[in-house]
């Protein structure tokens, strides 16, 4: 099977090329990070095509076209990466995230598409939501990812230059190769060298529904294996913790005492919880790495890349 995966220089699409079965030629398209011919390399996947493009420069993504024009599929992570500046940058949430996507869809045609859309679209609303739920984000980028969701099946089903596609609303994950900023990587190295009180914004009870990578990433392939399904999935891990557990778990794996702190509060309290049942019931995937679990994975790569070396930006 012929696969592009944008956006794999990422988190995601470095796991996603890792895990990717070893009979598929992948095409791993990204732009501005460099180290993934090395990354490739090094893990010695040789059914991975390492592509540098800038899917917001049409000129670029014609060249792409003009090597491959059709793919079996796609599995499509190229993003905005950091939601919070959305706010502050619209113009460049909207580029990212949409702009570039619509320039892939009027290049080259997919038998079958996965889009990684975000849990954040359920924006500003509160209790149980599914893909049913009507909604109307306010954040710039979850505003842009909805539009991006709208393109996809607008592609499919007007210029039929998609056959199946499925728009993911993914929830988020932790694990090995996550930015440095992230909050489960950020607060472990810290642990690790020897921080021993932590200060959270608000009172820590805010929820964050995500999963380990691994289990993020088996879903994602298999997603992407399904070639004839369309619609719109969440994609959670059901099991949500609040921020002070965040902390506490990784005190006991570590095996240390810390003192947890609060003030002031914090903008992003998460008000909706997902429950829509489609990826269990339709495509059989149900993330099973406990967080204490998925921390003791996330420790053990962090000691063996002490240095940060190889963590995308």
């Amino acid at each position: 099977m012929n696969v592009l995966v944008t956006g794999a220089s990422g988190f995601i699409g470095h796991n996603v090329l890792l895990r990717a079965p070893r009979d598929w030629d992948v095409t791993a398209v990204y732009h501005s990070t460099a180290g993934l011919e090395a990354f490739a390399a090094q893990h010695r996947l040789k059914n991975v095509r390492v592509v540098r493009c800038d899917l917001t420069n049409a000129a670029a993504v014609a060249d792409l076209a003009r090597t491959q024009s059709t793919f079996d599929a796609c599995l499509y992570l190229a993003a905005n990466g950091d939601p919070t500046k959305s706010a502050d940058r619209p113009a460049w949430d909207l580029t990212l995230n949409t702009l570039a996507l619509v320039t892939l869809l009027e290049h080259v045609r997919f038998g079958h598409l996965v889009y990684v859309s975000s849990g954040a679209v359920y924006d500003g609303l509160r209790g149980e939501v599914s893909p049913k739920t009507p909604v109307a984000p306010r954040l710039p980028y979850a505003i842009s990812k909805l539009a991006s969701e709208h393109y996809v099946t607008a592609f499919a089903d007007r210029m039929k230059s998609i056959g199946s596609h499925l728009n993911v609303r993914f929830f988020g994950a932790y694990g090995p190769y996550e930015p440095l900023r992230k909050i489960t990587t950020k607060w472990m190295r810290a642990v690790m060298n020897g921080q021993r009180e932590f200060t959270i914004r608000g009172n820590g009870e805010n929820l964050i529904d995500f999963m380990h990578v691994d289990d993020a990433v088996d879903g994602f392939l298999r997603l992407t294996s399904s070639a004839g399904q369309s619609g719109t999935v969440d994609f959670a891990s059901g099991s949500p913790i609040d921020v002070n557990t965040v902390v506490r778990t990784m005190a006991r794996v570590l095996d240390v005492d810390v003192t947890i702190r609060h003030e002031g509060h914090t903008e992003e309290f998460i008000e909706f919880r997902s429950v829509d049942r489609s990826m269990r019931d339709r495509f059989g995937v149900t993330p099973s790495i406990s967080f204490e679990d998925g921390i003791r994975r996330l420790h053990r790569f962090l000691m063996e890349t002490q240095n940060g070396a190889g963590q995308p930006a």
